[in-house]
């Protein structure tokens, strides 16, 4: 089987051997057609996930699988991820996301047919950039305030090869967001073009028998897209604007759904992450991240949650009479 050189994907993994099984279920077929090879690095996982794996070689020769000695983290999982292929690109894909069936083929055609080398692709994230049409960015600045926010989801980003090896990866290791800094700290060094795909969407995958809770449904919210969020950002070279920054620090409650909107911090009140002790410990990055007032966050904090609860109880009961 001839192996495809322009692209590789990769799929770094920790303890979700039943999500990774049914998310190479899905992409073995697209991966077929045009003989991609798929690396797997698993993070030390203590569950099933080398068994899966081996089982889905048989199916389609071409998955790699590595499996680290012990968890590094994410970020030293996805470096490693990077860097086992020799492809032109790399597309990192997590693995609870679906790349769209139509965004193999154009990636391919991008990038066979271009004279334009690209540093990186980026893919839009359930369609929820709708302002921003299809174009090539070459000013580091233009982009962090465009699409610096939804380029922290590491499945919309497809890598140039040369990129990887050119790049710093020990600066954002522990970062949480690796895989993004990799790419604003490479592109202010030099010329660049990376491609955006407006209209190209990956999307979780939907899978109702595997759930397991993401970080920003746990104690981990408030440390990861408040604390580590806001460092990350603010460790970005000089040569990227303030206002550039503070735009991409807000812009993340967007792209991720709401993750520090109101009706999110709501239901982590409810579920008592969001507490007085927390609001003090991050009270200082709420008006950094949040997409309401401080004083706002504060009344959701103060007022008891059963007081919460019955507000929501009387807002259901109103919607069902007006229907």
């Amino acid at each position: 089987m001839q192996v495809n050189h322009l692209l590789s994907i990769v799929i770094p993994t920790y303890n979700r051997a039943d999500l990774l099984d049914y998310c190479l279920e899905v992409h073995i077929p697209f991966a077929r057609e045009h003989n991609i090879q798929i690396f797997i690095s698993d993070n030390a996982s203590t569950d099933a996930t080398e068994m899966i794996v081996k089982n889905r070689m048989k199916e389609y020769p071409l998955i790699q699988y590595y499996r680290n000695e012990t968890n590094v983290g994410p970020d030293e999982n996805f470096e490693r991820a990077l860097k086992y292929p020799q492809t032109d690109y790399v597309w990192l894909l997590g693995d609870s996301y679906k790349i769209p069936s139509e965004g193999i083929d154009y990636l391919l055609n991008l990038i066979a047919d271009s004279k334009q080398k690209y540093d990186a692709i980026v893919f839009n994230l359930a369609d929820r950039i709708t302002d921003i049409d299809t174009q090539d960015f070459t000013n580091s600045n233009s982009l962090l305030c465009s699409l610096g926010a939804l380029m922290t989801c590491l499945s919309c980003l497809v890598f140039n090869k040369e990129l990887i090896n050119n790049a710093d990866f020990a600066r954002y290791r522990n970062s949480y967001f690796i895989q993004t800094g990799i790419i604003f700290e490479t592109i202010v060094r030099q010329p660049f073009s990376i491609h955006w795909a407006q209209s190209i969407s990956v999307n979780g995958l939907e899978y109702s028998i595997f759930k397991k809770k993401g970080w920003w449904e746990t104690s981990n919210v408030f440390e990861i897209a408040g604390s580590k969020w806001v460092n990350f950002v603010f460790s970005l070279p000089v040569s990227y604007d303030l206002d550039n920054k503070l735009k991409c620090l807000l812009d993340f409650t967007k792209v991720s759904g709401g993750i520090f909107s109101f009706g999110h911090l709501l239901a982590l009140r409810f579920e008592n992450i969001l507490n007085y002790k927390t609001y003090n410990k991050y009270s200082s990055r709420f008006s950094l991240t949040a997409s309401c007032p401080k004083y706002i966050i504060l009344l959701i904090v103060l007022l008891p949650r059963g007081v919460w609860r019955i507000l929501r109880t009387i807002k259901r009961l109103a919607k069902g009479f007006s229907l």
